[in-house]
Parts: structure tokens; C-alpha cells; sequence
């Protein structure tokens, strides 16, 4: 027996030519939604998309672990942020009497009110920044091919990168 290993093919040019841009251009998008969010609704990203996925969620509360996986963020990062948004009564904490290890969170009637005003600010940016610049055609394909690669990589989770989906299903 041989112990001749095989090297991996590496990637092309055009792969890491493509790898960076998308990550320029997500952290570019990413970037101007936060700046819009945060002048128009002194949100962080962060912020909005937790909020946006209790919003989702609206059907159960979501337990902080379940946000944390679909943040992908480290628990006290999420804890961070969540103890921030309960602060400025955006959503509340609970913990059941049955499972005190359990803290579920729900959206306030205030966190509604400034998630649909948040909301607006972020589909606008979205619709200036990415919306406008693809037709609906390549969004489609764009998805299908950022999905196939969260699927081959094991990361596709319909909770995580489809909640609208999720909650339909």
C-alpha cells in the first residue's frame, strides 16, 4: 500500500475572484442597511433582524437559543443584544415555570411599531441597493445558487436562511 497522498485541486482565480466579491458585496449592502437603520430607527442590524424574526416567529415565541442558531451568533452575543432591545421595551423575556433553564421572547406592542417602521426602512434600502440593479430573474438564480451552496456546506436551515418558509410550513 502507497501512502502517496493526493492534493486537493485548489480554487481557480475566478472562484476567489467571485469569493471576494460577494463578501464585498454583501459587507457593502450589509453596511448601508445598518447605516439607514440606525439614522432612521437607531437599530443595529443586529437588532432589526432579531426583531424581525420574533416578527416571524409570531405564531411561538422563540427561546434564546433557537435566535442565537438563527442569528448564527454566540449566545452572549445574542444575550447582548437581546438585554439591549428589552431595555428600550422591544420584546420581553420569559421564562416559563415548567423549564426555568428555558427563556422564550416575544416582540412588545412598542417592538412591533418600530419593526414596521424599521421594516420600511430596510426593504427601501434593500430595493436602492440590491433591488434595483437585478432583474427578478437573476435574484431567483442568485438564490438558488446561494442555497446550493448553504446545502452542499450542510448550513441550509429553513429557520435560518428562510424564515418566511419556516413559518408557513
Amino acid at each position: 500500500m502507497s501512502d502517496v497522498k493526493v492534493k486537493a485541486k485548489a480554487a481557480s482565480e475566478d472562484q476567489v475572484t467571485t469569493w471576494i466579491n460577494l463578501n464585498q458585496t454583501a459587507r457593502v449592502i450589509q453596511g448601508l442597511l445598518e447605516d439607514r437603520l440606525r439614522a432612521e430607527t437607531d437599530l443595529s442590524w443586529a437588532e432589526f433582524e432579531l426583531l424581525m424574526r420574533l416578527q416571524v416567529s409570531a405564531g411561538h415565541p422563540l427561546q434564546m437559543s433557537e435566535i442565537a442558531a438563527q442569528l448564527v451568533g454566540s449566545p452572549s452575543g445574542t444575550t447582548r443584544i437581546a438585554d439591549r432591545l428589552e431595555k428600550d421595551g422591544l420584546i420581553s423575556r420569559e421564562t416559563p415555570r415548567e423549564n426555568r433553564r428555558i427563556v422564550r421572547v416575544v416582540l412588545t406592542e412598542r417592538g412591533r411599531k418600530v419593526l414596521a417602521e424599521a421594516d420600511e426602512t430596510f426593504r427601501a434600502t434593500l430595493q436602492e441597493t440590491f433591488g434595483e440593479h437585478l432583474r427578478d430573474s437573476e435574484v431567483a438564480e442568485l438564490r438558488r445558487s446561494l442555497r446550493k451552496l448553504l446545502e452542499r456546506n450542510g448550513a441550509w436551515q429553513e429557520a435560518r436562511c428562510d424564515p418566511a418558509l419556516a413559518k408557513n410550513a
